[in-house]
């Protein structure tokens, strides 16, 4: 088996975790959760470190584990962190209004991101059907985006009523027999899973305040504004037709419910 490279990538595109030693602090960045502020902050005030420090590639140059954005069992795969280690440390990440968060997704496929393409070493080169799916966003409305991507998870009426009655049921081997899913459909459940503490980007800086707090930092760090989507509109209902709408709700029905989001 062929060892994976290890590569330097500049940040811009994804991320993985910040470790904390000092605080016994160990942060997971979720997409689109403020994480390149909190990363920063954590870096500068509390001597954070990035784990692992460099990108984890495949023999085709494609992330096989990038700096940012994976989860805690990631790390133990790799052997990036023990699970002794990670029992002893404060785990917290952080959760965005799902609704919200595939607005920011598209804006930045479309608009945001795009002069990436043109640098051939840059990180959405080493996503499989990234910079396809770019060149989608930037001719197809957001309401077209979310059909490409969820409009078959959403199914026809007569599944999506036969999935609601089986919805709490554990018989997997019928769900599957039926073409229904057997897991729920999470955006931030890599994210949130075996984490002590889960902030919210709509109060990032009072959780964030919490989490210090809880790990004894005797001062306040003030996360900074960076990385803001300037390119999006402030308020993501406005992206949303009826018919997308409905797909997303269907689609994290489970996470919607679980940390009360809603349109």
């Amino acid at each position: 088996m062929n060892e994976p490279q290890r590569h330097k990538e500049h940040k811009g595109g994804l991320g993985m975790a910040i470790i904390c030693r000092k605080y016994g602090l160990l942060y997971l960045m979720a997409p689109r959760t403020g994480c390149t502020a909190v990363e920063e902050a954590l870096e500068k005030e509390l001597g954070g470190e990035l784990v692992p420090p460099q990108d984890i590639l495949d023999t085709h140059g494609n992330f096989r584990m990038h700096r940012r954005h994976h989860s805690l069992r990631a790390m133990f795969k790799h052997q990036l962190l023990t699970e002794e280690e990670a029992t002893s440390w404060l785990k917290f990440s952080c959760i965005r209004n799902p609704y919200d968060s595939l607005a920011s997704d598209y804006v930045k496929r479309a608009t945001k991101y795009q002069h990436f393409i043109a640098d051939n070493s840059s990180w959405v080169h080493r996503l499989p059907s990234y910079v396809e799916d770019m060149a989608f966003c930037k001719t197809h409305s957001f309401d077209e985006w979310i059909v490409k991507h969820y409009g078959s998870i959403y199914g026809n009426r007569w599944q999506r009523s036969l999935e609601g009655v089986l919805r709490h049921s554990k018989r997997n081997r019928l769900k599957q027999a039926l073409g229904l899913r057997t897991k729920p459909y999470l955006m931030y459940g890599d994210y949130t899973t075996d984490m002590d503490m889960v902030m919210r980007f709509e109060n990032l800086q009072a959780d964030f305040d919490q989490v210090l707090e809880k790990a004894g930092v005797p001062f306040k760090v003030t996360i900074p504004m960076v990385n803001k989507t300037e390119e999006r509109k402030a308020d993501y209902r406005e992206y949303y037709t009826e018919r997308s709408r409905k797909i997303v709700q269907y689609v994290f029905r489970e996470e919607l419910e679980r940390y009360d989001y809603s349109f």
